[in-house]
């Protein structure tokens, strides 16, 4: 009976490391929210990158916006759901948003107007300029290197 649960955990995860290595890569969604009253411009970044090893690193840079979060996802048939694990800078304050095991966001491949996309439904993270609604849309991409 051990044999059999060994031989199944390692099938598993041999099956996570396959999709995992399929997902592995860096996506990316840019907001830009135009201009503030003083001409600056509000633009943000935002950048997923997913490990094959179920790691995974979030970070938002641009107009008042500094985010640099340590991530685990899991996979469930089609979608890959990102979770929060810590923080990656020092002297994090208590005002943050996030506590270990939130689900940040989760992304969906799905074929839209006949092309495959990356859908993506936010949990605790948001985007910064616009409302995301709450059944999801195209924001991440893959990114072009």
């Amino acid at each position: 009976m051990k044999k059999i649960a060994l031989i199944c955990g390692l099938i598993a995860a041999f099956a996570f490391s396959l999709t995992a290595q399929e997902l592995a890569g860096k996506y990316e969604f840019f907001e830009d929210g135009g201009k503030t009253a003083g001409g600056t411009a509000v633009f943000v970044g935002h950048s997923l990158e997913l490990g094959s090893d179920g790691t995974a690193k979030l970070t938002a840079d641009g107009y008042q916006t500094a985010r640099d979060l340590i991530c685990t996802f899991k996979m469930n048939a089609s979608k890959t759901m990102v979770y929060f694990q810590k923080y990656n800078a020092d002297g994090v304050n208590s005002f943050e948003p996030y506590k270990e095991g939130d689900l940040l966001l989760t992304l969906e491949n799905r074929t839209v107007k006949g092309k495959k996309v990356v859908w993506t439904i936010f949990g605790k993270y948001q985007p910064v300029v616009k409302v995301a609604p709450k059944a999801g849309g195209i924001f991440f991409k893959t990114a072009k290197n």
